[in-house]
């Protein structure tokens, strides 16, 4: 393995004084503290193997270590109006002799790509010179990105210079992910190298790329002949830019240009430079890139060693590239995997993530495992899982029987259509929940997800009233702040304004909402939340059902609401003779501290939709529970049958982990395991409420909420809640746990932990006055 720089001597009590040095400005990094560069100063002047060494562990902590490759293209070279004195393409320099040629052609992006691709790059960049692309060649570059994104999966990135944001949203719309536009040098020394152009008008193209929706890269390039401390200072202000990806460029003195005679400035202090920007930018995708080529296999490794954990590949536009496969081997060598190594190209290029993008493609964690409360992740670490695999995992991850269940079960039948045809495992579990639901419910339609089972439960309900010869019954009416599912039907019946669908506006069915419930869970009952509904009822005779979930308002609201609601909700839907369809699908197999939700109330509908819990978590499985005068109507009525049939109806492997996950849950007192998490929970929580930035705190059974005044943004979160050893995903404003019922007091104090270093530090970045306006509109689980 290639050496580094060698340490100088220092004896322990030095060492460990340089150490708590490293560790208070790491956390003052981490919080977001104002650093001022002197302060950095001392920090950069420690031995270069210490910094190493320190940098290295905040990498691993803080930052990936999957190595990605971004693939470049000088896709416009010469002749450029700015008189940038490290670069040849400036007309400024004649004698530097850059190649001179336009725009290139899409033919020519689409061979440079396929190289990039063939090479294992995840990302492909069109780097053009020039002040800024002219009105058509925004035009011809949005065009040539088109063709590269319908050929190649790779995200496409941007160097066009000092573009606005409408012209940006136009690379956006073509599929540009992400814009760069290195700040070069610190405020203070740009003036030294160039003049043409300022400093800030490189901040404002930055900001007018983030306004556009897009990403944005920025770095700089050190050796110019700045001192330690402008170098310090350039990486606080990409610090301040909150940067994802920054690249490092080492000057490659160039003949001809005002630079050409530079010294070359020290591997050491290239290495020292690449660990102090890993410091103040713990998260960041640290980018080798211009000038590495001359670095020695010591000085690379040591970088990578430092947390330089992504490169730019390809000539470097005035520069000539590295050997590819060789640095590749010091990048292994360092600790670090590959995207390709761990199948996470595949992954990137071809699999489309729930509530996620194409153009910019998700931050995603590889599990390799999972057992308890616990998920392990490819390279080793461990997260506690605060959502229960989103919320269907209530018994933990690799329950004994369940698993032994599902093996048996794919020996001996794994699946079977279940038209005309039945199985014991769908018998047995039809058995099992009859027992166990509200005594009334005693008619079971298995289904293959919860959205499915809403879309079964609503044409039932329409099936319903049809053979009651009211035929114009085809509307729903439900309350604001629902969520019931992803599908057609569902969708329509989550709330058109805060929930997840706004974007689906005027397509979807048109429903009927009324004001959710102002009463909450163990407050006291304020009879006018029923009023809007008796109202509506009254003057509304089109009415198939009523449908929403008991007590518990799930992804779209997170609330609690007074179980009086749902009881007057009940007497009105009999007096005219609607449906009642509760959504148990979240709440149902003791998640509130119930068996159902709807016990609280004492209420039982005459449709009720489960699943998630159903099986434990091991696979999908939902049904709809119905009252046997609802499907006696439906089939003495033409056509004699309910109309639905899904081709995975009642799979006999999903069945046998049904039945097994209930006889687990009848063998102990899961709902009071429940509400003892819950109390774990509120003690830990409690400490927020009042507190500036969080609008309420609220627990039931096994679930609790924060909603904030900001929202968060998930993959800023998703990255904290990992590096915390958690799995946390908020909705919006929503910050909610829904851990599993067997996790212990110390797994429920680690995640409370961790849940709360991160809210804490996105307090901290967001604060308020209590006025804001925020919503949730927009946000995605």
């Amino acid at each position: 393995m290639p050496q580094t720089v060698n340490p100088a001597p220092q004896d322990a009590a030095l060492e460990e004084e340089a150490r708590a040095m490293i560790g208070r400005l790491v956390e003052r990094a981490l919080s977001d503290a104002e650093i001022t560069p002197e302060e950095v100063l001392p920090v950069a002047a420690l031995p270069v193997e210490t910094l190493v060494d320190a940098a290295e562990e905040v990498s691993r902590k803080h930052a990936s270590r999957t190595f990605n490759i971004c693939a470049i293209v000088n896709a416009k070279s010469g002749k450029c109006p700015e008189n940038c004195r490290w670069c040849s393409q400036s007309a400024s320099w004649p004698d530097a002799k850059s190649p001179v040629y336009g725009l290139i052609d899409a033919e020519e992006a689409l061979k440079s790509a396929k190289a990039a691709y063939e090479s294992g790059a995840s990302r492909f960049s069109l780097v053009m010179s020039g002040r800024k692309l002219s009105r058509r060649e925004v035009r011809e570059t949005a065009e040539i990105v088109r063709r590269l994104r319908e050929a190649f999966p790779m995200e496409v990135c941007i160097s066009p210079g000092l573009l606005t944001e409408d012209e940006f949203r136009e690379l956006r719309d073509a599929g540009v992910a992400r814009a760069h536009c290195n700040l070069e040098a610190a405020p203070s020394f740009f003036p030294e190298v160039c003049t043409s152009h300022s400093f800030e008008a490189k901040i404002e193209t930055l900001e007018a790329a983030r306004r556009a929706g897009l990403q944005i890269c920025s770095g700089g390039i050190i050796g110019m002949g700045e001192d330690r401390l402008a170098r310090i200072e350039l990486a606080l202000a990409l610090r301040k830019l909150r940067v994802p990806s920054l690249p490092l460029n080492v000057l490659e003195p160039i003949p001809g240009t005002p630079l050409g005679s530079m010294p070359r400035i020290s591997e050491e202090e290239v290495i020292r430079t690449a660990a102090v920007w890993r410091l103040l930018n713990p998260t960041v995708e640290l980018r080798f890139a211009g000038g590495r080529r001359r670095l020695s296999d010591a000085c690379l490794h040591a970088c990578f060693r430092a947390g330089v954990n992504s490169a730019i590949a390809g000539d470097m536009l005035t520069t000539p590239g590295t050997d590819h496969n060789h640095e590749l081997s010091l990048v292994r060598e360092a600790g670090y995997k590959l995207e390709a190594d761990e199948g996470l190209a595949v992954d990137r290029d071809h699999i489309w993530h729930p509530y996620a993008g194409t153009i910019l493609t998700p931050r995603v964690e590889k599990v390799v495992g999972a057992e308890g409360v616990k998920l392990k992740l490819a390279d080793g670490r461990e997260l506690i899982d605060g959502t229960s695999a989103w919320w269907c995992a209530p018994f933990g991850y690799k329950p004994k029987a369940l698993v032994d269940a599902v093996q048996r079960q794919a020996a001996e039948l794994p699946h079977v259509m279940f038209g005309g045809l039945t199985h014991d495992p769908a018998i047995g579990l039809a058995k099992r929940l009859t027992e166990i639901l509200p005594a009334a419910l005693q008619r079971i339609f298995f289904a293959d997800s919860g959205s499915v089972a809403v879309e079964a439960a609503m044409k039932l309900a329409i099936q319903y009233q049809m053979a009651s010869g009211r035929p114009d019954r085809t509307g729903f009416v439900t309350i604001e702040g629902g969520y019931h599912g992803d599908t057609w039907n569902a969708m329509s019946v989550c709330d058109p304004v805060a929930g997840m669908h706004g974007a689906f506006g005027g397509a979807l069915p048109q429903r009927h909402f009324v004001p959710a419930p102002k009463s909450v869970f163990g407050g006291d009952w304020d009879p006018a939340d029923i009023e809007p509904l008796r109202a509506f009822l009254e003057a509304h005779d089109d009415v198939a059902a009523f449908i929403l979930e008991p007590i518990l308002q799930g992804a779209s609201a997170m609330r609690f609401y007074h179980p009086q609601f749902l009881a007057e909700a009940a007497k009105l839907c009999r007096e005219h003779d609607v449906l009642l369809i509760l959504d148990e699908i979240a709440t149902g197999f003791g998640r509130t501290g119930r068996d159902f939700a709807c016990q609280w109330a004492d209420v039982t509908p005459d449709v009720m939709t489960i699943g998630k819990a159903l099986t434990g978590g091991m696979v999908t499985l939902s049904a709809v529970a119905v009252q046997n005068r609802v499907a006696d109507r439906v089939s003495a009525h033409p056509p004699f049958a309910f109309m639905h049939g899904p081709t995975f109806m009642a799979n006999p492997i999903a069945c046998a982990a049904a039945c097994a996950a209930m006889d687990l849950y009848r063998s102990d007192d899961w709902p009071a395991k429940a509400r003892a998490l819950g109390e774990r929970l509120e003690k830990g929580l409690a400490h927020l409420r009042g507190r500036p930035g969080i609008r309420d705190v609220r627990v039931l059974g096994a679930v609790a909420v924060v909603e904030t005044e900001v929202p968060g943004k998930i993959p800023v979160l998703q990255l904290r809640f990992v590096k915390e050893g958690v799995w946390v995903r908020p909705i919006g404003r929503l910050w909610y746990l829904m851990p599993p019922f067997v996790m212990t007091e110390a797994e429920t104090e680690a995640l409370l932990k961790g849940f709360l270093t991160v809210l804490e530090r996105h307090l901290e970045e967001n604060p308020v006055d209590g006025t804001t306006g925020e919503t949730n509109e927009g946000a995605v689980p």
